[in-house]
């Protein structure tokens, strides 16, 4: 089951965030406060017999007619490979309204399974600003587009 996420859900979220090295848990207050405000900011929880196992987290980018990045995303280890990512994805582009969907990630090998994962939900690798993140450690982009401002 995937749904929106509830203010009830903060705690469990940046559990998962740790667990899945995405960011350390303190930030998830500050991040999915605007959503909880009225932005229109998508948060979304994937549940597995009743326990919150994954999220992904997007917003649509200032200044751009309708292009949104998807910021985080990311399932605990023991709910892997169950399609559930992959369906988190789809539920993100289904609620966004898109014309175009960013997705930024690294060149480090701890990320070639979330490079794959994009890939195979139809994201193209669009660039690469070398050292970004810190030295030796790139963003890489990809992108997907879709029908005038809606889902693929």
């Amino acid at each position: 089951m995937i749904r929106p996420a509830r203010p009830a859900d903060v705690q469990v979220l940046g559990e998962i965030a740790e667990a899945c090295g995405l960011f350390p848990a303190t930030l998830i207050d500050d991040m999915i406060a605007p959503a909880f405000a009225g932005a229109p900011d998508l948060w979304r929880v994937v549940e597995h017999a009743g326990a919150a196992v994954g999220f992904a987290f997007a917003r649509p980018e200032p200044m751009t007619d309708a292009v949104w990045n998807l910021l985080a995303l990311g399932v605990l280890p023991a709910a892997q490979s169950a399609g559930l990512a992959k369906a988190l994805i789809a539920q993100i582009e289904a609620a966004a309204n898109a014309r175009m969907i960013i997705i930024e990630t690294t060149q480090l090998p701890d990320q070639a399974a979330a490079r794959a994962l994009y890939a195979k939900a139809g994201y193209e690798e669009e660039g690469r600003v070398r050292d970004f993140y810190g030295d030796g450690e790139d963003k890489v982009i990809f992108r997907k587009l879709f029908a005038a401002g809606g889902s693929a």
